[in-house]
Protein backbone atom coordinates (compact mmCIF):
# COMPACT_ATOMS: atom_id res chain seq x y z
CA UNK A 1 0.00 0.00 0.00
CA UNK A 2 2.77 2.53 0.97
CA UNK A 3 4.69 2.23 -2.15
CA UNK A 4 1.29 2.43 -3.84
CA UNK A 5 1.04 6.24 -2.28
CA UNK A 6 4.74 6.88 -3.06
CA UNK A 7 3.75 5.80 -6.38
CA UNK A 8 0.76 8.27 -6.84
CA UNK A 9 2.73 11.16 -5.28
CA UNK A 10 5.62 11.08 -7.66
CA UNK A 11 3.28 10.80 -10.48
CA UNK A 12 1.15 13.56 -9.58
CA UNK A 13 4.64 15.64 -8.71
CA UNK A 14 6.05 15.06 -11.97
CA UNK A 15 2.73 16.02 -13.95
CA UNK A 16 3.23 19.62 -12.16
CA UNK A 17 6.84 19.32 -13.93
CA UNK A 18 7.66 20.31 -17.47
CA UNK A 19 11.09 20.48 -19.16
CA UNK A 20 11.62 24.45 -17.98
CA UNK A 21 10.75 23.95 -14.43
CA UNK A 22 7.62 23.85 -12.00
CA UNK A 23 3.94 24.15 -13.43
CA UNK A 24 2.54 26.65 -10.67
CA UNK A 25 -1.27 28.24 -10.42
CA UNK A 26 -1.12 29.66 -7.41
CA UNK A 27 -0.46 32.62 -9.09
CA UNK A 28 -2.37 32.56 -12.62
CA UNK A 29 -1.55 34.09 -14.72
CA UNK A 30 2.42 33.09 -14.40
CA UNK A 31 3.65 35.19 -17.42
CA UNK A 32 6.51 32.90 -18.54
CA UNK A 33 3.59 30.02 -18.81
CA UNK A 34 1.84 32.33 -20.47
CA UNK A 35 3.79 33.99 -23.20
CA UNK A 36 5.04 30.61 -23.48
CA UNK A 37 8.35 28.75 -23.47
CA UNK A 38 7.86 27.37 -26.95
CA UNK A 39 6.32 30.99 -28.64
CA UNK A 40 9.71 32.24 -26.95
CA UNK A 41 12.22 29.92 -28.38
CA UNK A 42 10.20 30.11 -31.94
CA UNK A 43 10.89 33.83 -32.18
CA UNK A 44 14.46 33.95 -30.79
CA UNK A 45 15.63 30.73 -32.54
CA UNK A 46 17.25 28.66 -29.54
CA UNK A 47 16.52 27.28 -25.91
CA UNK A 48 15.50 29.89 -23.51
CA UNK A 49 15.76 30.69 -20.04
CA UNK A 50 13.22 32.84 -17.73
CA UNK A 51 12.60 34.59 -14.67
CA UNK A 52 9.15 35.64 -13.80
CA UNK A 53 7.97 38.21 -11.81
CA UNK A 54 4.95 39.39 -9.63
CA UNK A 55 3.88 42.85 -8.26
CA UNK A 56 0.55 44.68 -6.91
CA UNK A 57 -0.28 48.17 -8.84
CA UNK A 58 -0.84 51.26 -6.79
CA UNK A 59 -5.15 50.93 -8.36
CA UNK A 60 -4.90 47.13 -7.18
CA UNK A 61 -4.25 45.80 -10.52
CA UNK A 62 -1.31 43.36 -10.85
CA UNK A 63 1.69 42.83 -13.19
CA UNK A 64 2.84 39.49 -13.96
CA UNK A 65 6.52 39.96 -15.88
CA UNK A 66 8.92 37.72 -17.41
CA UNK A 67 12.21 37.90 -19.17
CA UNK A 68 13.53 35.20 -22.00
CA UNK A 69 17.30 34.96 -22.32
CA UNK A 70 19.26 32.88 -24.84
CA UNK A 71 22.46 31.44 -24.08
CA UNK A 72 23.83 34.57 -25.37
CA UNK A 73 22.79 36.11 -22.30
CA UNK A 74 23.04 40.52 -22.55
CA UNK A 75 24.52 40.04 -26.30
CA UNK A 76 21.86 37.56 -27.51
CA UNK A 77 17.99 38.48 -28.54
CA UNK A 78 15.86 39.00 -25.50
CA UNK A 79 12.17 39.06 -24.91
CA UNK A 80 10.40 41.16 -21.87
CA UNK A 81 6.93 40.39 -21.93
CA UNK A 82 4.30 42.08 -19.29
CA UNK A 83 0.69 40.99 -18.59
CA UNK A 84 -0.51 44.03 -16.34
CA UNK A 85 -4.37 43.49 -15.33
CA UNK A 86 -5.53 47.09 -14.03
CA UNK A 87 -8.61 47.63 -11.48
CA UNK A 88 -11.30 49.12 -13.92
CA UNK A 89 -10.96 49.35 -17.99
CA UNK A 90 -10.80 53.09 -17.67
CA UNK A 91 -6.85 52.51 -16.02
CA UNK A 92 -6.13 50.41 -18.41
CA UNK A 93 -7.17 52.94 -21.37
CA UNK A 94 -5.20 55.57 -19.27
CA UNK A 95 -2.34 53.74 -19.31
CA UNK A 96 -2.11 52.27 -22.81
CA UNK A 97 -2.82 56.08 -23.94
CA UNK A 98 0.43 56.83 -22.14
CA UNK A 99 2.49 54.61 -24.04
CA UNK A 100 0.91 55.16 -27.36
CA UNK A 101 1.47 58.88 -27.10
CA UNK A 102 5.25 59.08 -25.89
CA UNK A 103 5.76 56.59 -28.72
CA UNK A 104 3.71 57.54 -31.80
CA UNK A 105 5.98 60.30 -33.26
CA UNK A 106 8.86 57.95 -33.91
CA UNK A 107 9.91 55.98 -36.93
CA UNK A 108 8.38 52.53 -37.05
CA UNK A 109 5.21 53.40 -34.66
CA UNK A 110 2.12 52.05 -36.36
CA UNK A 111 -1.39 51.44 -34.98
CA UNK A 112 -2.87 47.87 -35.11
CA UNK A 113 -6.01 47.51 -35.71
CA UNK A 114 -8.30 44.65 -35.47
CA UNK A 115 -6.45 42.30 -32.80
CA UNK A 116 -7.82 43.80 -29.57
CA UNK A 117 -9.48 46.46 -28.50
CA UNK A 118 -6.35 48.49 -29.07
CA UNK A 119 -3.02 47.61 -30.17
CA UNK A 120 0.29 49.38 -31.32
CA UNK A 121 3.80 47.87 -32.92
CA UNK A 122 6.57 49.67 -33.11
CA UNK A 123 10.35 48.77 -34.16
CA UNK A 124 13.30 50.72 -35.65
CA UNK A 125 14.06 47.36 -37.90
CA UNK A 126 16.66 46.19 -36.19
CA UNK A 127 17.68 46.59 -32.51
CA UNK A 128 14.05 46.46 -30.79
CA UNK A 129 10.48 45.50 -31.01
CA UNK A 130 7.63 45.89 -29.32
CA UNK A 131 3.75 44.92 -29.26
CA UNK A 132 1.39 46.68 -27.21
CA UNK A 133 -2.60 45.57 -26.83
CA UNK A 134 -5.27 46.21 -24.68
CA UNK A 135 -8.33 43.89 -24.06
CA UNK A 136 -10.72 45.50 -21.14
CA UNK A 137 -8.37 45.56 -18.09
CA UNK A 138 -5.45 43.98 -19.05
CA UNK A 139 -2.10 44.69 -21.63
CA UNK A 140 0.23 42.53 -22.92
CA UNK A 141 3.58 44.25 -23.67
CA UNK A 142 6.16 42.62 -25.61
CA UNK A 143 9.85 43.75 -26.55
CA UNK A 144 11.99 42.40 -27.93
CA UNK A 145 15.57 43.64 -27.91
CA UNK A 146 19.07 43.15 -29.96
CA UNK A 147 16.31 41.84 -32.22
CA UNK A 148 18.14 41.45 -35.45
CA UNK A 149 17.17 37.80 -36.99
CA UNK A 150 13.76 38.16 -35.42
CA UNK A 151 10.65 38.06 -37.56
CA UNK A 152 8.43 41.21 -36.75
CA UNK A 153 5.23 38.94 -38.22
CA UNK A 154 6.02 36.30 -36.60
CA UNK A 155 5.82 38.29 -33.20
CA UNK A 156 2.98 39.63 -34.20
CA UNK A 157 1.26 36.72 -34.83
CA UNK A 158 2.07 35.01 -31.35
CA UNK A 159 1.10 38.34 -30.32
CA UNK A 160 -2.68 37.95 -32.15
CA UNK A 161 -2.40 34.23 -30.01
CA UNK A 162 -2.00 35.75 -27.33
CA UNK A 163 -5.00 38.12 -27.55
CA UNK A 164 -7.03 34.85 -28.01
CA UNK A 165 -6.50 33.83 -24.79
CA UNK A 166 -7.19 36.92 -23.13
CA UNK A 167 -10.64 36.87 -21.07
Amino acid sequence: MLSAILLFVYFVSAAAMNEHGPVTSAAKPVACHFFSYENAEKLLGQKVTASDGEESKADGGQKWTCTFTTAAGENGPRLFFAIFRDGTEEAAKSEFQKVRLSNQTHAGFEEWPGVADEAVVHTDGKNFQFVMLRKGVKTLRIKVGNSNGVSFDELKSVAASLAAKLK
